[in-house]
């Protein structure tokens, strides 16, 4: 397959960077993007390492088809051992600064070592500078990129930058670009700052390739295909924001830390209402979508704040999973959270886990230095999140993120602190949902849903569902059977796409397709090369196991493919599923099966053989 750019390695603690062509046998074999990601994690990450030692790598790598003509293919992939969880470190943005490093020639960038004084890098004209940082250290991510952007005269460039957060090693730093592009879980942003790294500059250059006639036309079917999706009109005005008051209805909306699944205040926090502040839509680059959005306060306690407007995920977790029912609230804590470098999805989870400590008491003013953390109080969210941010007072042990508290604050909290593999659960209750339930445990980098995006199990029909996966249960929310086919399929689709760089919003939630024969044509023609989706599927399976396998070295393997115990034993209690919990064993067991690993998760010996990684792997293998 032909297109990709150049790897460029930068060793902050030598002071060096070397520019190499990329290797033929990766984009073979693992694409792009995560995929590549995943292989030099595994390749040169040893056992043991703390995630803040020099010796942990990070790596930037656009997507195979990032920077081309394919539509929504903006998406660059960020990966490092997580300081988070310990395990496998992966997050995926989209914006501009994916499709400027490949306009700049570079595929993957992979930085190591660390700078003894805050720096950050520039790249120009096929090259390299490692640059002092020192007056952008202690800048929030909006103001860092501001002040490059006049630096350089040139509001063109392309920034990813940490914030306070991340100079903090706050654990679920993040790393921002734009004003709103996150690449958010896992802590990536707490790497970047262990390594004294600042921010990444990419300026402006070429275009990467012409294309063909007959690539066009593809290109041009693709773009049908997202516009004349039945929720395009939706999802170009709202986002998957109007998905709230869904969830609601569905009786899965993380609400009160998963203390109820429906919630009062949902009608109020679903997009339909913050509609009204939306002063500018935005896309990403080729994509028709749109689904990006500015936004303005006008009048009340928030007035005059503008900034960037949430997703879903974010919604949820600084909503209804914190009781928080004001949408002006919402928007205000999001672009804090933006500001300072926090993923917002962990910090919702934390600030919900320490409400219901402080609910059951566990947790006193005096150990909140007077903050009160009641349901619904976002002032003291606010102020916390600064606590975090700065690792000062209770925000040094939430720091940490939930895990991590739990076991420092104990008297039972660790009952109530829902993650899974480490990483803190997403917006959906799963005793509502067998297959993200699944999805949760199985998740190579924890209890998340990007990275499975197991949307046929409630977007599907009973018939699509027995003919894709042998039985209408499959697409039954509540049931078990069927499952681990449908997870499977997600899976790997879900690699595919972060390997190649298209993002899964039109290809998942608007095409919906889950076969890759879109994207199978859409490589081909512009790689110049024929790709199968049988290759696309094979490919997603070597970089789910081999992520699996980087688990297992780093002890978040087996038996830890599981969520939390009150998801299993208590059923839900409101809501149009009212009574449902989850069985873990049947559907890891399924799981297991179709996956061709052994009972207890573990890739064989015979799969690894199969998918070309055992010789590199055999050392974890029993």
């Amino acid at each position: 397959m032909g297109i990709p750019g150049k790897k460029l390695t930068v060793d902050l603690s030598t002071q060096t960077a070397k520019v190499e062509p990329f290797p033929s046998e990766w984009v073979q074999r693992y694409l792009a993007g995560r995929g590549v990601n995943s292989f030099i994690l595994y390749r040169e990450i040893p056992k043991n390492l703390d995630p803040f030692d020099p010796q942990n790598v990070l790596v930037f790598s656009g997507g195979l088809l990032t920077g081309t003509d394919a539509p929504a293919s903006s998406r660059l992939h960020v990966s490092s051992k997580s300081p988070l969880s310990g395990g496998l470190g992966s997050s995926n943005v989209g914006g501009g600064f994916g499709t400027q490093l490949a306009g700049a020639g570079f595929q993957t960038l992979v930085i190591r070592g660390k700078a003894e004084q805050p720096c950050y890098l520039l790249v120009h004209n096929g090259k390299c500078q490692i640059l002092k940082a020192d007056f952008l250290w202690g800048k929030d991510t909006w103001e860092t990129q501001d002040i490059l952007k006049s630096h350089f005269e040139d509001e063109n460039l392309e920034v990813m930058t940490i914030g306070p957060a991340g100079e903090g090693l706050v654990r679920f730093s993040s790393i921002l670009t734009g004003r709103g592009h996150a690449a958010g879980r896992t802590g990536m942003g707490a790497v970047m700052g262990s390594k004294n790294l600042k921010a990444i500059v990419v300026k402006k250059e070429g275009k990467r390739t012409t294309i063909t006639r007959p690539a066009r036309e593809a290109i041009k079917r693709y773009n049908q295909k997202i516009l004349k999706a039945p929720r395009y009109p939706l999802f170009s005005k709202l986002s998957n924001t109007f998905l709230i008051s869904w969830a609601n209805d569905m009786g899965i909306l993380a609400t009160r830390n998963y203390q109820q699944a429906t919630f009062k205040g949902a009608e109020q926090i679903d997009g339909r209402k913050m509609i009204k502040y939306v002063t500018k839509h935005k896309s990403c680059s080729r994509c028709p979508v749109h689904c990006k959005a500015e936004f303005r306060i006008p009048q009340g306690p928030f007035a005059g704040t503008v900034g960037e407007r949430p997703d879903l995920e974010p919604i949820i977790a600084l909503g209804s999973k914190c009781g928080v029912d004001d949408p002006q609230a919402i928007l205000y804590l999001y672009n804090l959270c933006s500001r300072v470098g926090m993923d917002v999805l962990t910090t919702g989870s934390v600030l919900a886990f320490v409400m219901e400590a402080y609910e059951k008491g566990i947790l006193t003013k005096e150990d909140t230095d007077e903050i009160e953390l009641t349901w619904g109080n976002f002032r003291a969210m606010e102020e916390m999140i600064h606590l975090i941010a700065r690792r000062q007072g209770l925000g040094k042990i939430l720091a940490e993120g939930v895990q991590k508290a739990a076991e420092t604050i104990g008297q039972g909290a660790e009952q109530f602190a829902y993650h899974s593999k480490g990483l803190e659960l997403t917006g959906y209750d799963p005793r509502g949902l067998m297959a993200t339930a699944l999805g949760y445990a199985v998740s190579t980098r924890g209890g998340d849903f990007t990275s499975v995006y197991a949307l046929p199990e409630f977007k599907w029909d009973p018939r699509k569902g027995k003919e894709e996966f042998g039985t209408e249960k499959a697409v039954d929310r509540l049931a078990t059977e069927g499952k681990g086919l449908l997870v499977r399929r997600s899976v790997l689709v879900s690699a595919v796409l972060d390997s190649l760089g298209i993002c899964k919003v039109p290809a998942l939630s608007l095409i919906g397709d889950f076969d890759l024969k879109n994207e199978a044509e859409l490589t081909s023609l512009l790689t110049g090369q024929e790709v199968k989706t049988e290759d696309l599927f094979q490919i997603g399976e070597r970089i789910f196991n081999l992520e699996n396998l980087f688990n297992l070295r780093h002890g978040k393997g087996t038996p830890k493919d599981s969520i939390p115990e009150m998801f299993r034993k208590t059923p839900l209690a409101d809501g149009v599923a009212r009574g449902a919990k989850v069985n873990m064993k049947p559907l890891l067991d399924d799981f297991y099966a179709v996956m061709g690993w052994d009972s207890q998760g573990c890739p064989t010996r015979q799969k690894l053989e199969e998918l070309g990684l055992y010789e590199i792997a055999r050392a974890d293998v029993p």
